[in-house]
């Protein structure tokens, strides 16, 4: 008696991934300035008309995708540390490359990537924040379950350490290649570090 509720729920929650996802290729494709409404209704196949009993605006749509981007990340970001029979160090590049998801490779191989980073900051700061903290967090976490080197701090410093330092690696000019060498080499880094 539950399923057709359950199913109606299923189909708007498919419309909202539709959306977003055709809201996330107009960005990457346009920039954020140059995207508009009806670049994402085109993009799914609504009306603008449509899509405006969704979303509120361009910023609206942009504030929901940042939400759906970093509760994926933060999800997967857990799995690539919890997975088993790993050594810290490939622990922490799956971590990194796994909160990244598929945004850093826009942000870092398009040309619109920057702006979309600007647009982030200034539209979804607070959701970065709590996602940074959220991360933190996580890695903390998985930190206390290590046998941490002595005098390197607590894991709550650590982790935030880490957090900061990875956030370091996205500059201007930074190439998807050079950033994923650099969280390779951060990864190596912190590794030996926690482990003494």
């Amino acid at each position: 008696m539950d399923k057709p509720p359950l199913q109606g729920a299923g189909r708007a929650a498919d419309r909202q991934d539709m959306i977003l996802d055709a809201a996330f290729h107009a960005f990457a494709t346009y920039g954020y300035r140059r995207t508009t409404m009806d670049d994402i209704a085109r993009g799914v196949g609504l009306s603008r008309s449509a899509l405006y009993l969704h979303y509120r605006n361009k910023e609206d749509v942009f504030r929901k995708l940042a939400e759906r981007y970093f509760a994926e990340a933060m999800e997967a970001m857990e799995a690539a540390l919890m997975a088993p029979g790993q050594t810290p160090e490939q622990a922490l590049i799956a971590a990194f490359i796994a909160k990244d998801g598929k945004f850093m490779d826009v942000v870092l191989g398009t040309p619109h990537g920057s702006e979309l980073l600007d647009a982030g900051m200034s539209l979804s700061r607070d959701l970065a924040d709590q996602a940074e903290a959220r991360k933190i967090g996580l890695l903390a976490r998985w930190l206390a379950a290590l046998p941490m080197a002595d005098g390197i701090g607590s894991p709550e410093a650590v982790a935030r350490t880490i957090i900061v330092s990875a956030m370091g690696l996205k500059f201007p000019g930074q190439t998807l290649d050079g950033y994923r060498q650099g969280q390779r080499q951060l990864a190596r880094l912190f590794a030996r570090a926690i482990t003494g």
